[in-house]
């Protein structure tokens, strides 16, 4: 018997994620400018080691993720939710890749790489509505980079990746 009351107190028991707001939520992929995937965020040109989350209101404002390591995920992951603390309101959401010093690299050009070696989100942000205590999901998103020298870099028949 006290292992059932044990289970129902545990099962009645607070959540362990703190809703404070609202959430986003999205998986990438990456591929090269040619439109060849890219196997490894180590084979993009400039490397992109994170990916984070741009969650701008529409009405204007700072983005509510800058500068937060809550919104950051490692590129390899692929897949990345916000903490449920956005304020419910409408959003222009979108995905910034991430440097290895932590700066945006959106447009960045490597120059020391060569040609092609460019980071880009690929699409346009995207409005979404966050709802108090909701997820929002966003559409599978392509991030777009150069591909790196050492991974194929010119050689567009095949895929990006480490020899």
């Amino acid at each position: 018997m006290a292992r059932i009351v044990a289970l129902l107190i545990t099962l009645a028991a607070p959540g362990c994620v703190p809703i404070d707001g609202g959430a986003v939520e999205a998986s990438w992929d990456i591929h090269a400018l040619d439109g060849r995937g890219i196997a490894d965020c180590s084979c993009t040109c400039p490397e992109i080691t994170q990916v984070r989350f741009s969650v701008v209101p529409a009405a204007g404002g700072a983005d509510i993720c800058a500068g937060r390591t809550a919104c950051q995920f490692p590129c390899r992951a692929k897949h990345g939710a916000t903490p449920f603390d956005i304020p419910p309101g409408a959003y222009a959401v979108s995905l910034v890749p991430m440097g290895a010093d932590g700066q945006d690299l959106a447009g960045a050009v490597d120059g020391d790489a060569g040609a092609g070696c460019l980071a880009q989100g690929g699409v346009a942000p995207t409005l979404r509505t966050v709802g108090e205590g909701q997820l929002t999901q966003m559409n599978a998103v392509l991030i777009e980079a150069g591909c790196a020298p050492v991974c194929g870099g010119s050689d567009s028949t095949g895929v990006c990746t480490q020899p």
